[in-house]
């Protein structure tokens, strides 16, 4: 069986690539993503929505290809009851675009993700 650890590292490390559909290999078919601009990101929309968030990068000064395209920092991961939290920090690479996630993952794979964005109020 595929652990949760194992479940995590995969998709965030789709994330840290850019890769939506190695992310998407890790979640569950219930999987959502919450995102304070776009709003809820069904399962079948997660890959088109992880282009137009590297393409956002990108206006944002993130090279083309970044390798790594996000940072990871402050990685938590609270497994001792199902569904498992994770926790982090995100940074795409090259910008000031970065913030914190939340994620849920049960056994059948990662079940939301819910991020929050690191900025200064408007004004």
């Amino acid at each position: 069986a595929v652990s949760i650890r194992q479940i995590v590292e995969t998709y965030l490390k789709g994330w840290e690539l850019g890769d939506g559909a190695l992310s998407l290999s890790a979640t569950a078919d219930s999987f959502c993503y919450d995102d304070p601009n776009t709003g809820r990101i069904p399962r079948n929309e997660f890959v088109a929505f992880v282009e137009d968030f590297k393409r956002a990068a990108i206006e944002m000064g993130a090279a083309e290809n970044a390798n790594p395209f996000l940072r990871y920092s402050d990685v938590v991961i609270k497994e001792d009851e199902l569904p498992a939290t994770v926790w982090c920090w995100w940074q795409a690479v090259g910008t000031e675009l970065q913030g914190s996630a939340l994620v849920h993952v049960g056994e059948e794979g990662v079940l939301h993700e819910k991020i929050a964005y690191f900025s200064r109020l408007p004004g």
